[in-house]
């Protein structure tokens, strides 16, 4: 028997059939969400696995999870809810004659006084029709995010397809809300000082440290973020830590037609080790990047800029890195036009810039973060932060942290991803008095030998 009800998902409503089966456990209005089943990670994860397809699924886009081949892959599912009593199906369809196993594991991402992980074993009949299966009945005691995961005990054989999830509920508050990103939010810290200051520097400074076990793959750890680009250390493979100094065009070539040759960036000079292109997606500029950088977990990487105004109205701008305190490493110079600004401060950021591994968490210490002041020659300490993070809707990406580290009172730290609850610690700590031991009259002769080797080399606009 099929009767419509109205669903409230997400701001929305769809008109939804009703199951035929019902929990004795649900009784009275029912309130049905429906979950659509792309919004699902596989693991353990892998990029390009072809164990299980999982196409990846923006907000607007609903697909099936299909072509499950590999008994070793598990899928899951993380949802938002609010507290009460829930019944979850599955909505699928198998091939026919075929009886898939499988074990359905219910758990909170993160400790949550009253809730026990509920188990039990799920067969799938193929018919070769759409079908409805029943999965699990659980009481959630708290709200926050859950974690619903099936793992093959038969083999799956690419019999079956998973189109949607269905949670009901009679709770009167009860809400099921799927997540839009698969990837995780990103964070930012603004650095500035309490000490006075003019705001106007030519050298930055930074050092950056991820924990162990804090690196998955396609994370961004950015150190120096200025007015027309960024520094920091990547995860690209699971052998591959790059370094990578960006820097913007005046105008972004993909979305303003009156941009002109005089608009691009150019390489000034580059060290041997770096690679460099144009990027664009996110305005468009020049990219340099140092494949072998060998940066590790546990061990610190310290970040130096260098900005120099020009009398064409232009800045060069230079970046270095080094590792543990190792030996310094020059990346490269590129030239900004139409710009004639010293630094007036830096941003960091912690991204996911892969999105299909949202579920596992990212973590870096950043601190020791100095400028230097154009004029004065004096180093300044930026003590003091303001947060600012992307998405954070209700019932959304809110797993993450900042601010000074609980661990390190005198370390920032940033985290995101891992699907825990969200934290804010103090945004200042006492200035620091002592700065980097840096010669940095040996950097600005890098960048003077930079210049004369200006016009030699360059990338294609």
């Amino acid at each position: 028997m099929y009767r419509c009800l109205l669903l409230a998902l997400s701001g929305f409503l769809f008109s939804l059939p009703l199951l035929r089966a019902q929990s004795p456990a649900i009784m009275g209005t029912l309130k049905q969400f429906e979950i659509p089943a792309n919004k699902a990670y596989a693991e353990p994860f892998a990029p390009g696995d072809p164990g299980v397809s999982i196409p990846v699924g923006y907000p607007e886009t609903r697909g099936s999870i299909s072509r499950w081949r590999n008994k070793d892959k598990r899928v899951s599912w993380i949802v938002f809810q609010k507290p009460g009593d829930y019944d979850l199906y599955f909505d699928n369809q198998v091939t026919a004659g075929k009886k898939l196993r499988f074990k359905l594991d219910v758990s909170s991402t993160y400790p949550q006084p009253g809730q026990k992980p509920v188990s039990r074993d799920l067969v799938f009949k193929g018919t070769g029709n759409k079908d409805t299966v029943y999965g699990v009945h659980v009481k959630i005691p708290a709200e926050g995010y859950y974690k619903y995961t099936l793992t093959p005990v038969t083999d799956p054989e690419g019999a079956i397809t998973i189109t949607t999830l269905l949670f009901r509920t009679a709770t009167p508050d009860g809400w099921v809300n799927f997540i839009n990103y698969q990837s995780t939010p990103s964070v930012h810290l603004s650095f500035s000082s309490t000490e006075p200051t003019s705001k106007s520097y030519n050298w930055l400074y930074e050092e950056i440290l991820v924990p162990e076990g804090a690196d998955p793959l396609y994370t961004y750890y950015m150190s120096l973020g200025f007015y027309r680009g960024y520094l920091g250390i990547q995860t690209n493979t699971s052998t591959e830590r790059r370094v990578l100094f960006s820097v913007w065009d005046s105008k972004d070539a993909e979305k303003d037609s009156s941009i002109t040759k005089a608009d691009f960036v150019s390489l000034v000079d580059k060290d041997p080790a770096t690679t460099v292109k144009s990027f664009g997606g996110e305005g468009t500029g020049g990219q340099s990047f140092v494949k072998e950088a060998n940066w590790k977990t546990g061990k610190p990487v310290q970040f130096l800029m260098h900005v120099l105004p020009q009398e064409n109205h232009s800045v060069v701008l230079s970046a270095w890195y080094q590792v543990a305190n190792e030996g310094w490493h020059y990346i490269a110079s590129w030239r900004a036009p139409h710009e004639k600004r010293f630094f007036d401060g830096f941003y960091s950021f912690l991204e996911n810039y892969g999105y299909t591994n949202g579920q596992l968490r990212r973590e870096a210490y950043y601190y020791n973060a100095w400028g230097v002041e154009a004029a004065s020659g004096k180093w300044i300490n930026f003590n003091k932060v303001r947060f600012s993070n992307t998405d954070g809707k209700p019932g959304q990406r809110v797993d993450y942290e900042q601010g000074v580290s609980p661990t390190y009172p005198d370390r920032f730290y940033m985290a995101a991803g891992g699907y825990t609850p969200t934290l804010k610690t103090k945004n200042e700590m006492p200035v620091l008095k002592t700065p980097p031991s840096l010669d940095l009259k040996k950097f600005e002769a890098r960048v003077a030998e930079a210049l004369k080797n200006e016009g030699r080399q360059g990338i294609q606009k």
